[in-house]
């Protein structure tokens, strides 16, 4: 059994791909997953001629990159105890396996420090805690907060996050255009927005019942209300979002008949203002 399964997804990266997948395929004892999603450029023919022993995942009728799915996908096709979930644009040392090994333990994930910018959504965990908490959430669309969401997640499942060289892991820098080209929503920052909105409402539904997950209809749903709100909010020039939630109708001291307490909660994005200049900031 290998040691490491790397999990990497592909949706006109190929020119990426060419350059770190060779690094990835040649780790001893590792194991190498590429997930095709409806890439244009041909991606599962050009690793199954030019490295046989590389798994592929391939999705057809794709025009949008889910990274979601893709990485879920990766991961479910994978027999390592330890993922490395790492994007297509990521080198990895020649002596990853060797430098990382004695890192990994029980109880923790890890990710590179110090941290490449580049390299902000590729992280190391056992696959059995990545199954546990679920994987990466499908209801959230394009790459913003996808990561954070999974880290998030995986800390309320009680793993603690760790450190391994960031030298291990460098990015090929490229611009937001190639990172969002199949994306519904192009612009990064509003993605963004509306993304961590929808995560942190989801967190804190997940608090209030003790950890447990929210079916994806559910999600599915708030994320929805989400979009609708911010993505008004930005067309209108006012950059913020509100939605309430309605809760369901409980109490735990008992009511009169015909009498329920009703409860929502409230979330609103709000623009806040720059921090205030302080000596020696250059100001």
């Amino acid at each position: 059994m290998p040691d490491i399964s790397f999990v990497t997804t592909c949706k006109g990266r190929l020119e990426h791909l060419r350059q770190t997948l060779p690094r990835m395929a040649t780790q001893p004892d590792c194991e190498c997953i590429v997930v095709d999603y409806d890439c244009p450029d041909g991606t599962a023919g050009w690793v199954e001629e030019n490295f046989p022993a590389v798994k592929i995942v391939k999705v057809a009728h794709a025009p949008r990159f889910h990274k979601s799915h893709a990485q879920n996908l990766g991961a479910a096709a994978a027999s390592a105890p330890w993922l490395c979930l790492i994007d297509a644009d990521i080198l990895i040392d020649p002596s990853f396996r060797s430098v990382l090994l004695p890192y990994l333990k029980s109880g923790f994930y890890f990710r590179p420090r110090p941290l490449d910018w580049n390299a902000y959504g590729s992280f190391i965990c056992g696959r059995s805690d990545f199954e546990s908490a679920y994987g990466y959430d499908e209801a959230i669309e394009g790459c913003s907060c996808m990561d954070d969401d999974l880290y998030a997640r995986l800390e309320m499942a009680g793993l603690k996050s760790a450190a391994f060289p960031g030298d291990q892991f460098v990015g090929i820098d490229h611009d937001d255009a190639l990172r969002t080209r199949y994306y519904e929503i192009r612009d990064r920052p509003l993605n963004q927005r509306i993304n961590a909105m929808y995560a942190n409402i989801k967190h804190d539904l997940m608090r209030a019942s003790a950890g447990k997950d929210i079916t994806m209809a559910l999600r599915r749903s708030i994320y929805a209300e989400v979009k609708k709100a911010v993505l008004a909010a930005d067309a209108s020039g006012r950059e913020c979002g509100k939605i309430e939630l309605k809760l369901p109708a409980s109490s735990t001291v008992p009511l009169q008949h015909g009498w329920e307490i009703q409860r929502k909660w409230i979330f609103s994005l709000v623009r806040t203002p720059p921090p205030a200049a302080t000596l020696g900031d250059g100001t």
